[in-house]
């Protein structure tokens, strides 16, 4: 007496992607900004400078990176350095006076650049016309109330390769 087996049906298929058990495209896409970190152009001086990416993750990026973030803002307030439970509730508070202070100061005039505030940090992407500008633009951050560092990542003009993610358009 033999036996048949029955091969899974679709349903079983579709609970298997629900699942998380196989890959699928809805994996892959990419979330623009999924965490809604403060980003956004601040100068617009400088033509042609490669447009920076604001953050982007893959689902499965996006879930190893909400642990970190938990961790890391919590910790901040556990260790006493935080008034706010969370270091990513500074973000809006800084971003909201920073933005403009960067878009006003004289010493950026002919820069193109875009700010990103996360945790705390600053980062700063995009194109100066000289070396001084990347200083004028890291101290003006450092100076503001609750930044905790500032990371700069700009090109000196707009030729080459630039040090950080561009913006990509999807097909």
């Amino acid at each position: 007496m033999s036996k048949t087996l029955k091969q899974p049906g679709r349903p079983l298929l579709l609970a298997c992607m629900l699942a998380g058990a196989m890959p699928t495209a809805h994996a892959r896409t990419l979330l623009l900004n999924p965490f809604h970190d403060p980003f956004a152009q601040v100068t617009a001086g400088l033509a042609h400078c490669p447009v920076a990416s604001p953050p982007t993750y893959t689902r499965a990026e996006l879930r190893e990176v909400e642990h970190h973030r938990v961790e890391r803002g919590n910790s901040c307030y556990l260790a006493g350095r935080c008034r706010y439970a969370s270091s990513y509730d500074y973000d809006r508070g800084i971003a909201a006076g920073l933005f403009p202070a960067l878009s006003a100061a004289p010493a950026l005039r002919g820069t193109t650049l875009w700010v990103l505030v996360e945790g705390r940090f600053v980062q700063l992407f995009g194109c100066v016309t000289d070396k001084a500008q990347i200083g004028q633009a890291q101290a003006l951050a450092q100076r503001w109330p609750d930044v905790q560092a500032v990371l700069p990542t700009l090109m000196v003009g707009t030729r080459g390769r630039p040090p950080y993610t561009l913006l990509t358009h999807p097909r």
